[in-house]
């Protein structure tokens, strides 16, 4: 955010290096259950905007944010890593998401998780394994994988997550 402020940084660069670098490597980790790049470019150029007009931004503005599947979200996929809710929409958004969208955070994936996050390994029939973008031999812990994956790799600033220590 101080680099946003100071201009050092823009929301919409910082964005395109987020999304420019999950396209390098999304393919072989596996972190990302949807993604909304072309929507997470026009909320950072509001973002940016707003940093430029000299406002007050909001606490997360123009932050990309991964959200786990889990959480719900308006007008998303909100599947549980779960082939019985592979098409469901959300028509409400859980509480964190709209923590994260009252902050100013752009939700731009939402990560994998187990089926309805119970194992401690990310891996569904829905989506996969998810790997450790250190090793991809190996896979990662649950249920909040895909969010660790995403931060681990550099293809989210945040990301939600219901383990110890994994929640924004």
């Amino acid at each position: 955010i101080a680099r946003f402020r100071s201009r050092d940084l823009s929301p919409v660069e910082l964005m395109q290096a987020t999304i420019e670098r999950a396209m390098a490597v999304e393919p072989a980790i596996g972190a990302f259950a949807d993604q909304y790049f072309d929507e997470a470019l026009a909320s950072a150029r509001e973002a940016e905007a707003k940093y430029a007009g000299g406002g007050d931004p909001r606490p997360l503005e123009g932050l990309p944010v991964a959200i786990k599947d889990e959480e719900a979200q308006t007008g998303r996929r909100n599947t549980n890593a779960s082939l019985i809710y592979q098409d469901h929409i959300a028509d409400h958004n859980s509480p964190i998401v709209e923590r994260v969208l009252e902050a100013g955070g752009i939700v731009h994936a939402r990560t994998r998780t187990p089926e309805f996050s119970c194992m401690p390994f990310t891996h569904s029939r829905l989506w996969g394994v998810t790997h450790n973008p250190w090793n991809t031999a190996y896979d990662v812990g649950g249920s909040s994988g895909g969010a660790a994956a995403s931060l681990a790799s550099g293809t989210s600033t945040l990301a939600s997550g219901s383990d110890i220590g994994g929640s924004i």
